[in-house]
């Protein structure tokens, strides 16, 4: 339903209405249907032709992009669950073309202080509010055994927030250590009960591995606890929740 993705652009033209660093196309309603969207041309070139562009430049895109991505979340506790490398454009004044917005995922705000929650039990290496945070996250049935397996995972995730250093997204250009990882949590859970993930956490971990994906290929260098920080500086789950009731109109 294209009415659903003009309103999801519309919502998102409002969150970076003053971040001149992410542009939104414009929709032309009188043009547009419920089968068809049409929208205003953005013109930029894809990301991945600046893999070879010079360190600085990688190094600002890949900014730009991870707090494209995260401030809607942390802000207004909604997120881009498509972050394909083709949908989004780096404009010529560098500053990013967001595009495709027809998968967006709302979260309650509750969702969101669990991952900061779990964030804070990573970086204290504090067991009980891991816990609390994988259940306000929705995870159900948690036995001692599951909840060490998909900490491994969510070690994996949370790495470079957790590291007060300028450093890649990954240590491992390759990846190699994330589907590495990936398996050994799969081999392990598929022998425990098994485990069956809240659709939010699918969400979620589709946006991080998607943008950190781009972010690796792109060879960028950023201190992501430093921006990380930044991000979620005040963070209040009521005033998220009341942000988001007035973005979408309810």
């Amino acid at each position: 339903n294209y009415l659903t993705e003009a309103k999801n652009l519309k919502a998102y033209q409002k969150i970076f209405a003053h971040e001149p660093n992410v542009i939104l196309p414009d929709v032309y309603d009188s043009l547009t249907t419920h089968r068809l969207l049409t929208m205003s041309w953005v013109e930029g070139k894809p990301v991945l032709d600046f893999v070879n562009a010079s360190q600085e430049m990688r190094n600002q895109i890949a900014k730009k992009l991870f707090h494209a991505w995260y401030y809607p979340f942390y802000h207004y506790a909604v997120i881009h669950g498509d972050p394909h490398p083709g949908n989004y454009k780096i404009m010529e004044d560098g500053s990013i073309g967001l595009l495709d917005l027809g998968c967006i995922r709302r979260f309650p705000g509750q969702f969101v202080q669990g991952v900061i929650d779990l964030y804070n039990a990573l970086l204290n290496n504090n067991r009980d509010q891991a816990v609390a945070a994988y259940e306000a996250w929705g995870f159900t049935n948690l036995t001692h055994e599951v909840i060490d397996i998909i900490t491994q995972w969510a070690r994996l995730l949370y790495d470079p927030l957790l590291d007060d250093r300028v450093r890649p997204i990954q240590n491992d250009l390759q990846g190699m250590v994330g589907w590495e990882t990936a398996n050994k949590v799969h081999e392990q859970l598929n022998k425990t009960t098994g485990i069956k993930p809240p659709r939010e956490f699918v969400f979620m971990d589709r946006a991080a591995v998607g943008v950190g994906s781009v972010i690796m290929r792109l060879g960028a260098t950023q201190n992501w606890y430093q921006l990380f920080q930044e991000l979620i500086a005040g963070f209040n789950q009521q005033q998220v929740d009341q942000r988001q009731n007035e973005l979408l109109g309810e």
